[in-house]
């Protein structure tokens, strides 16, 4: 899912990397791009999801979104490039740490009825935060592309 992300955004640092310190637009989408690859491979880092590491990489990509909104840009486009990329890393954030909640709570559960309901409604609540997860990736895959085509045109 993330594997492209970390290929073009690897490959868009290297090559503003080579321009070296040209104008400020340049310099600026390096520092956002860098972050936002920062935030991508956390993401492709992880091998297994288990309540704990699922919980430690939400938490982690809401530090990456924290980042991402620290960053000073002067470019209005870059700005906005970088209000959207903070919401994504939030809402990543958001769904791995609901993901964890119901992979926490499956593991829980009693051998009952009660504990059934409950376990059915973890598995839920794991699916439609995964679901969110991939939606939210796809838009970024996107939000990715547009912002590497505007770091190109000079």
């Amino acid at each position: 899912m993330f594997r492209k992300l970390k290929i073009i955004g690897g490959t868009v640092i290297v090559c503003l990397s080579i321009a070296g310190c040209g104008p400020s637009k340049i310099v600026q989408c390096n520092q956002l791009i860098a972050t936002i690859n920062k935030g991508n491979t956390l993401v492709n880092a992880k091998t297994s999801y288990d309540a704990a590491t699922t919980n430690k990489l939400g938490e982690e990509l809401e530090k990456i979104s924290q980042e991402l909104e620290a960053l000073e840009f002067k470019d209005e486009n870059l700005q906005q490039f970088q209000q959207d990329f903070s919401q994504t890393f939030k809402e990543l954030s958001q769904a791995f740490i609901n993901m964890s909640l119901g992979l926490k709570t499956s593991r829980q559960v009693e051998a009952s009825l009660e504990g059934r309901k409950k376990f059915n409604e973890a598995k839920t609540q794991v699916t439609q935060a995964g679901q969110q997860a991939n939606k939210v990736a796809v838009n970024q895959d996107i939000s990715l592309e547009k912002l590497i085509s505007y770091c190109q045109d000079n």
